[in-house]
């Protein structure tokens, strides 16, 4: 504690993704509240990949607090620059960054490791893959739901594959499970990673997308108390073997769905750098836990000290 105190904390926020507003939102709260802890912090707001680049000709950071999001962000990219410059940051490393932020990659490694997920394949394989209607697609790396397409029938598929044949491979679809929409955080607290409370969402849309994630009275979030043991055991262990799958460290998010009738969960991706708007999910989990926010943002900062 006293080591991180006496250093230079740099929050980094923005970046070029998609998802650069809510990067900013949730790097202006973690921001807030390590000043407000009393911690040397500064704000660095990235506003492009020439930026991004320079960062390893930087001398003015001890430890970096990611909240980026998206491309460059989330996606190993920054975090390899990072340790190129030996400077310790927060969230997983270069590798499982990597691996999470890629949709089929996340796929076949759970699946190989007998975690279950959603049939699906690459937008260009559904020729020879049969997969029931209604179907999903989304971009195989992409956050916060952007740019994810319900496919309801045959002629919509060819529709859509038409309109992007040219990048067949960056589109993943899946057969559309429906069911509850759980989330689940884990944090590493010294040497325990930690199991935070379970998060049902209860979107006013057809599914948890961009608006019902970051507009206020779009979803309704329930922390689940009244799960059965056996399922509540179930989840928590497939959150683990998840984390450890892929390689995360520090903390993360796995995203499930509880089909409907089967009380069977799918895992449907890993969020290696949860949002910390005053929205999102990971600070909700944790004040159920009974941690507040600032409480969080240190905990979260702390795992740079964690081998």
């Amino acid at each position: 504690m006293a080591k991180l105190k006496n250093s230079k904390i740099v929050v980094i926020a923005g970046g070029i993704s998609q998802e650069r507003e809510i990067s900013l939102r949730s790097g202006k709260g973690c921001f807030n509240a390590l000043n407000r802890l009393g911690y040397n912090v500064s704000l660095l707001n990235l506003e492009s990949g020439d930026q991004i680049m320079k960062l390893h000709r930087s001398e003015e950071i001890d430890y970096a607090f990611l909240c980026t999001h998206g491309e460059y962000g989330e996606d190993g990219k920054l975090q390899g620059i990072l340790e190129w410059r030996s400077i310790p940051y927060t969230g997983s490393k270069v590798l499982a960054s990597a691996l999470c932020m890629n949709k089929l990659y996340t796929k076949q490694i759970l699946n190989f490791n007998n975690i279950q997920t959603s049939k699906g394949c690459l937008l260009g394989d559904t020729i020879n893959n049969e997969l029931r209607y209604p179907l999903i697609i989304k971009p195989i790396e992409s956050g916060s739901s952007i740019g994810v397409s319900i496919i309801n029938s045959q002629n919509e598929l060819e529709d859509f594959k038409l309109k992007y044949h040219s990048s067949e491979d960056n589109w993943i679809i899946e057969e559309f499970v429906t069911g509850r929409e759980i989330t689940v955080s884990l944090l590493q607290m010294e040497d325990e990673l930690r199991v935070l409370p379970i998060l049902e969402l209860k979107s006013k849309n057809a599914f948890y997308d961009l608006e019902a994630k970051y507009k206020k009275g779009m979803t309704e979030f329930i922390i689940l108390t009244d799960l059965e043991p056996d399922l509540q055991k179930k989840i928590e262990s497939i959150a683990l073997r998840s984390f450890k799958s892929l390689g995360c460290s520090g903390f993360a998010r796995v995203d499930m769905i509880i089909s409907e009738g089967s009380e069977f969960p799918y895992v449907l991706e890993l969020n290696t750098l949860p949002g910390m708007t005053e929205t999102s999910d990971l600070p909700i989990q944790a004040k159920a836990a009974g941690i507040e926010y600032d409480e969080l943002v240190e905990l979260m900062l702390q795992t740079v000290l964690i081998d």
